[in-house]
């Protein structure tokens, strides 16, 4: 099964309710070593320097700089190093939860996770009231950097940059060249571009934004069919509400009376 396949069995799963249990930010010299045992958590190493040689049930593993490791409970460890820079981090999962990564792999953002190291490493060492909340929280999002966003490259940050241009603008009259110009690139590539990397179009990801803010407004009970279009960019009534019922499965007017348990179908 592919990576991303694992990704949307999780997402479709529903939530997940980690719970961190250790974090360590550590400098290992040839001293350290993990005695072959199996474990009853879930484990992630991040190697950020050096290397390591992990044994887990019974398959060698030669780790690198950039590499991930992930053991799932049950699995027999082991583990010695010449030398590596880590962060550790265990965790469980609420019975009947589950998640799905390689073993080992190589990943080549992990600039990106450093100032969640960072500030993990603060709380955790801190201790202060209420630290195991916001710990909670700050592993949250390393998990999701793991399991639902893609790997930075130099095109998904051009990407990302429309996006956010978009989400922060979705009210305005918005083109995709006006959208290329934010983020510097020729329109006829920005367009290409998102549609290689995201699977579909601007256009498609604008209304969507559009939509979920309508729905939002319609939920609250304050804003009126037309209103909710005007103000989420929609200058056409007839087309926002096929948009919307095309993406939420019901039109608007059917939203806003539908019971709040039958709403939200994204």
């Amino acid at each position: 099964m592919s990576l991303n396949r694992d990704k949307r069995s999780i997402a479709a799963a529903g939530s997940l309710h980690p719970t961190m249990t250790y974090f360590v930010r550590k400098a290992c010299n040839t001293n350290w070593k993990l005695e072959p045992h199996r474990i009853s958590f879930y484990a992630l190493v991040f190697v950020l320097e050096g290397s390591a040689d992990y044994t887990i049930d019974g398959i060698p593993y030669r780790v690198r700089e950039g590499d991930l490791v992930f053991i799932k409970p049950g699995s027999e460890r082991g583990a010695s190093t010449t030398g590596m820079t880590c962060v550790a981090i265990d965790f469980v999962l609420e019975e009947g939860q589950d998640i799905d990564l390689p073993v080992v792999s190589s990943r080549t953002d992990f600039e990106n996770f450093q100032w969640l190291f960072q500030e993990l490493g603060f709380e955790w060492l801190q201790q202060k009231e209420g630290y195991r909340l916001k710990c909670q929280s700050i592993f949250g999002l390393i998990l999701h950097k793991l399991l639902y966003e893609r790997q930075c490259s130099a095109a998904n940050a051009h990407v990302e940059a429309m996006k956010r241009y978009i989400v922060e603008h979705y009210n305005e009259k918005l083109t995709v060249t006006q959208i290329a110009n934010a983020v510097m690139l020729n329109p006829v590539y920005c367009g290409a571009l998102f549609k290689r990397l995201e699977g579909r179009s601007i256009s498609e990801f604008l209304n969507l934004v559009r939509v979920n803010q309508a729905a939002s407004l319609l939920e609250s009970g304050e804003y009126n069919v037309g209103e909710a279009a005007e103000r989420t960019g929609f200058k056409d009534i007839y087309y926002f509400s096929n948009t919307f019922k095309r993406l939420m499965g019901m039109p608007p007017n059917a939203y806003k009376n539908k019971p709040a348990a039958g709403r939200r179908l994204l």
